[in-house]
């Protein structure tokens, strides 16, 4: 009798648990690309760049249809030059997940944000590991060179190769 009882109650779970996963709003999953472009003044000359950024991802729902979270995926591919020598150029990678919660606010990215190196010099800079920002701030794991140090890394790193 046990066993019996052990038994319907185990499917009576799985039962509710199925009617449950099924009346939830489906994830909607989404991809985009998009080019950019522009220019910063590095002293003597300008760092001009030119880049894209593919994105796919999905938001997920609760059983009433609310976003729980977006989970988003970058890649990234940058060229940048010289203004006063183009041929002195470097072009640096990325690829990345973002995921935002919607009950925390919370935005945590992971991965290689951004990443640049030069034959005969190696790493230039680079943004890699986990920022995490929340109302309450922002916590950084792993070197982030452009979250720290700006447009900078930019001109010191054509500075470097030029």
């Amino acid at each position: 009798m046990k066993g019996l009882l052990a038994s319907t109650a185990a499917v009576c779970g799985l039962a509710l648990l199925l009617a449950g996963a099924a009346s939830a709003k489906p994830p909607e999953r989404f991809t985009d690309s998009f080019t950019y472009s522009g220019s910063v003044s590095c002293g003597g000359f300008d760092d001009v760049w030119k880049g894209s950024i593919e994105v796919s991802g999905m938001t997920t729902f609760d059983k009433a249809g609310n976003p729980v979270a977006d989970i988003v995926h970058f890649k990234r591919v940058e060229t940048n030059w010289r203004s006063d020598d183009p041929s002195v150029s470097m072009t640096g990678t990325g690829s990345w997940t973002e995921h935002f919660d919607y009950a925390t606010d919370t935005t945590a990215a992971t991965g290689q944000v951004f990443s640049q190196t030069y034959p005969g010099l190696g790493v230039l800079f680079h943004d890699v590991g986990n920022i995490i920002f929340s109302p309450g701030g922002v916590v950084v794991h792993g070197p982030h060179d452009i979250f720290d140090q700006g447009d900078a890394v930019f001109c010191d790193a054509l500075e470097a190769i030029g």
